[in-house]
């Protein structure tokens, strides 16, 4: 193997490295945003009011809140678990070994050509940048929600210590 071809094959596995890092930080951000949505949650439950009490507006405000906490969860949980096609299977990629008997994948393994290792190093890259772009996408939209939800949320806090 030359020189140019170990630069190649490294530098495809450090990329798939980062890419995995980043994943758990997606990951870190998704439970901090989770973490300020149950918390504003369990604030508005607690200032919440028994039903006989509330007005009209503020079931506006509730419901409005209720919508927002709700995208804010349906985006973080999309987030978590990724619909993206993988394409062919992976002795890179942990569902594709499970997925085989054990001598079957020491087989494959073990019979990989160098070649066959980038290609599939390379396939694994660019199916988790896939990946990448959809948690980051749902955490985006998340935080958004979550932030437009903060103005009503305020709105129904206030409305019910008044009630």
């Amino acid at each position: 193997m030359t020189m140019a071809e170990d630069w190649v094959r490294e530098r495809a596995e450090k990329s798939l490295s980062q890419m995995i890092d980043w994943i758990g930080r997606h990951d870190s951000r998704s439970a901090g945003l989770m973490g300020i949505t149950v918390a504003m949650m369990g604030a508005l439950s607690a200032a919440t009011p028994s039903v006989k009490q509330w007005s009209g507006i503020f079931v506006v405000a509730l419901s409005i809140t209720a919508i927002g906490f709700g995208i804010v969860l349906y985006q973080l949980m999309r987030g978590q678990i990724p619909r993206i096609r993988a394409g062919n299977p992976s002795l890179s990629f942990f569902g594709s070994v499970a997925s085989m008997p054990q001598d079957e994948f020491r087989a494959r393994f073990v019979k990989m050509t160098e070649q066959e290792y980038l290609d599939d190093v390379l396939n694994q890259c660019y199916v988790n940048a896939r990946i990448l772009r959809s948690k980051f996408r749902c955490l985006k939209r998340g935080l958004t929600a979550l932030l437009l939800t903060a103005i009503p949320w305020a709105w129904a806090i206030s409305l019910a210590k008044s009630l």
